[in-house]
């Protein structure tokens, strides 16, 4: 562990090989945790130098513990039980708590919870939402409760409010330059739902990395008409009909179902190499069951750490709500290279 990183939960949960709930049990609920796991625990806090932190934050809303609500736009997708675990690391340094509700992709859904969590008077919301919703924000903000959006952008003329988010663009750029490092040319970026701010800011980083890398290199959009592992093996089939001199060398998914979909269209119904003939790429490295037939090269986004951006950034506007400063937090991808790809 690095001198300048500061040691939480998450940390002492994989270093003592447990889960980030038993670390917190451990530490408030001690009674739930078995001698075994006690001893592992207090081993791994040990090492590591960790300090609880649960002095400080004046939370002045209730005598109970403080709640924040994180309503994600779906609770199937690792990348929202991500950001709920670096949310709760935070939390519960500051002796709070974390509750996850399941909007399922639904706009009004999401609303009804967005008014349940207000009925509630929590101390903050975080809100995963796929599309501008002014309206949700508005009647937080009504209501005198700090809402915070993640992995989405507030409109301009919305009421001013934090946003933590992927540099989505970089997110594409990353995954077209380390296909074009290995020596894949005609590139096409899969994806659909081209109305989410997500998969626009992928493209954008796809054909910002192809414009820099000059004459000689190209990139086409393949619209897979949904999002799903079916679609992507669809899509993977059809390109797979092509002839060689009609089929792209590398292939940017927008989503890793789509990535492992393709691949294993292109495997089963061709004598295509993966990746000698095609690579393939994903942007996102949810965390999936091994259905694919190649390990999944990705961008993976830093999940756990919007989650601890955006509290941190929530307990700023908490402790001093008037110099409180709204901001976007961009934060920074990682590749995982892994079969798919050429190395």
């Amino acid at each position: 562990m690095p001198a300048n990183k500061k040691v939480g939960i998450s940390d002492i949960a994989k270093h003592a090989g447990v889960s980030i709930g038993t670390v917190s049990n451990y530490l408030n609920y001690p009674e739930r945790v078995s001698d075994t796991l006690k001893t592992r625990i207090s081993r791994s806090i040990a090492e590591l130098g960790y300090v609880p932190k649960h002095a400080g934050t004046q939370i002045p809303r209730s005598s109970t513990t403080p709640v924040i609500g994180f309503i994600m736009t779906d609770i199937e997708h690792s990348l929202f039980t991500s950001i709920f675990e670096g949310a709760q690391e935070v939390c519960e340094d500051h002796g709070m708590q974390v509750i996850g509700l399941n909007a399922l992709s639904d706009k009004q859904r999401q609303s009804d919870m967005i008014r349940l969590l207000i009925q509630m008077n929590v101390a903050g919301i975080l809100l995963s939402t796929v599309e501008d919703s002014p309206d949700d924000v508005a009647a937080a903000r009504a209501a005198n409760i700090p809402i915070i959006l993640i992995d989405h952008t507030n409109p301009r003329d919305a009421d001013p409010v934090c946003s933590v988010m992927t540099d989505n663009v970089l997110v594409g750029q990353i995954a077209a330059e380390e296909l074009i490092r290995t020596g894949c040319r005609k590139l096409a970026f899969l994806a659909h739902s081209f109305d989410y701010e997500s998969v626009q800011d992928r493209q954008l980083g796809v054909q910002k990395a192809v414009m820099l890398a000059g004459g000689g290199v190209s990139v086409e959009i393949i619209d897979s008409g949904g999002l799903y592992i079916e679609d992507g093996y669809e899509s993977g089939s059809r390109i797979a009909k092509r002839t060689i001199d009609e089929r792209p060398d590398g292939i940017i998914s927008a989503t890793d179902t789509l990535g492992i979909g393709c691949i294993n269209a292109i495997l089963a119904e061709s004598d295509i190499r993966v990746p000698d003939d095609i690579s393939v790429i994903s942007c996102e490295n949810a965390k999936t069951e091994p259905v694919g037939m190649l390990p999944l090269t990705s961008v993976e986004p830093s999940a756990a750490d919007i989650g601890r951006k955006a509290m941190t950034q929530m307990l700023d506007h908490i402790e001093d709500e008037d110099a409180h400063v709204h901001a976007t937090a961009l934060i920074k991808p990682t590749l995982v290279r892994r079969l798919s790809t050429k190395h």
